[in-house]
């Protein structure tokens, strides 16, 4: 869907699929965050498949009719990755030299690679700084701020969505959301704001800025325990919406 909606607009030079990088990913989190934690994720990954998936699949058909979500096949020209730092990558933006690189769930970038082009663009499902990492919509709802739960479009460097600001969107949190359709709200919610700041990073007039009323924050993927209380916190926004309605009705 991002790929296609900015083809309707911009000449893609081309799109690079990254490898995910599952075995390294498990090292890393299971250094960093603990087994038992990890455990926690695994199992909920096993949930995510199995039932919210399922359960999420005809909301999100009805978020995305009107939208090309389809592959890119032979319509643009695809490579595909073991890692977006590597030699290949690389040889293929020295020999681009894009204008503009936008950048959307690949691994960190690399120093080499961000000196290589003048411009990366990420587009973040998250309100930076408090929601770096992943899952930025689904921990602002456990954390009831419903108000943060949006993206954040920013400039691309070697951290973790640390990145200056270039714009943030957000959307509206409803009762029958889950873990699957809160990013496909809000990727819809910014693509019409990534076209502009592709536009003005093309014509040099691309503005940025940081925010310091917002404590920084990197998370990661929820455990079962987290998911229930994403899902009690839905609760009380339809209980909320109960009770408004019906005083608005009296």
């Amino acid at each position: 869907m991002l790929i296609n909606h900015l083809a309707q607009e911009f000449a893609i030079d081309r799109v690079v699929f990254e490898a995910p990088h599952t075995g390294r990913m498990l090292r890393y989190r299971l250094k960093k965050l603990g087994a038992w934690v990890v455990a926690g994720q695994l199992a909920f990954l096993i949930y995510d498949r199995l039932v919210i998936r399922r359960r999420s699949r005809p909301k999100i058909q009805r978020l995305l009719t009107g939208y090309d979500a389809s592959a890119p096949d032979d319509r643009l020209a695809v490579m595909d990755v073991d890692s977006v730092n590597s030699a290949e990558v690389m040889r293929l933006l020295e020999t681009l030299q894009p204008a503009v690189v936008v950048v959307s769930g690949t691994g960190i970038i690399s120093k080499k690679v961000l000196a290589l082009a003048p411009t990366f663009i990420n587009i973040h499902v998250g309100i930076t700084p408090r929601y770096r990492g992943v899952h930025g919509g689904f921990w602002a709802v456990v954390e009831g701020r419903p108000d943060l739960a949006g993206t954040t479009l920013h400039r691309v460097d070697p951290g973790v969505d640390t990145g200056a600001i270039i714009a943030q969107t957000t959307i509206t949190v409803e009762a029958d959301d889950t873990y699957r359709t809160l990013p496909v709200k809000q990727y819809l919610s910014a693509l019409a704001t990534l076209s502009a700041a592709v536009g003005a990073a093309l014509r040099g007039e691309l503005t940025t800025y940081q925010r310091d009323d917002l404590e920084s924050r990197q998370w990661y993927s929820p455990t079962p325990g987290d998911y229930w209380r994403f899902i009690r916190r839905l609760r009380d926004y339809a209980g909320a919406g109960k009770r408004s309605g019906n005083r608005e009705s009296g």
